[in-house]
């Protein structure tokens, strides 16, 4: 496998949230189980395209709540 050189760097950035959505806790757990009883797993494929970046901003806006975990698959070809 060899190692890909892009000629572009994406940078990350700090995402705010509006202030109308309400502030959720952490997760619990279950006492049984240990499986977390709120939020979700989301799942963001990325790249190093300028879509990539629309597709992981658009999933934040519309998909993502507070109590959710965040998954970055990044691919590479």
């Amino acid at each position: 496998m060899e190692t890909v050189m892009e000629d572009e760097e994406m940078k990350w950035r700090e995402v705010v949230l509006p202030s109308l959505i309400p502030v959720v806790g952490e997760p619990e757990l279950e006492r049984e189980k240990g499986d977390r009883r709120r939020g979700r797993d989301i799942l963001i494929a990325v790249d190093h395209g300028p879509n990539s970046k629309h597709a992981f901003d658009w999933a934040l806006v519309h998909l993502c709540r507070l109590a959710d975990t965040i998954h970055l698959l990044h691919a590479v070809t």
